[in-house]
């Protein structure tokens, strides 16, 4: 019974995907997809829509996996040798330790994008852009 509970947990779990918005500006973003990929893209694409303006208002501009940092990782074996005389008088005690240090890159799989509006949205807290063919009003006017 409980074999049948672990694999089934283990299969609901390694249907689960996520997606975190790591960075977000006005043109675009960065969203790191977690667990299930195909389940992490459906609520990275929800996250893009809304962020963007709706479906199909952003494009993905480059998608896979990237380094995040370094994980390093130590292990470390103690060996006791005890030694007794012949007669049994002494004893004599060696311990040996043995360490290992390796590192390596962590990497998550990131997709960058691009709301298809940027280009034309206004500046954060300021005026829409002039029109074409808009002229400023002349100075001291």
């Amino acid at each position: 019974m409980l074999r049948k509970l672990s694999v089934g947990l283990f299969f609901v779990l390694a249907a689960c995907g996520s997606a975190k918005v790591i960075q977000r500006n006005q043109a675009g973003g960065v969203i790191e997809l977690q667990g299930d990929r195909g389940k992490a893209m459906e609520q990275a694409t929800q996250e893009m829509a809304a962020h963007c303006g709706g479906p199909g208002s952003w494009q993905v501009i480059q998608e896979g996996e990237e380094v995040i940092g370094q994980d390093t990782f130590t292990r470390e074996d103690t060996a006791q040798d005890t030694k007794t005389s012949r007669r049994g008088r002494r004893q004599s005690t060696d311990t040996t330790t043995t360490g290992q240090t390796s590192t390596r890159n962590a990497t998550a799989w990131r997709i960058h994008y691009q709301c298809n509006s940027a280009a034309g949205a206004p500046p954060p807290g300021g005026a829409p852009p002039p029109a074409p063919g808009d002229q400023p009003p002349p100075p001291g006017y």
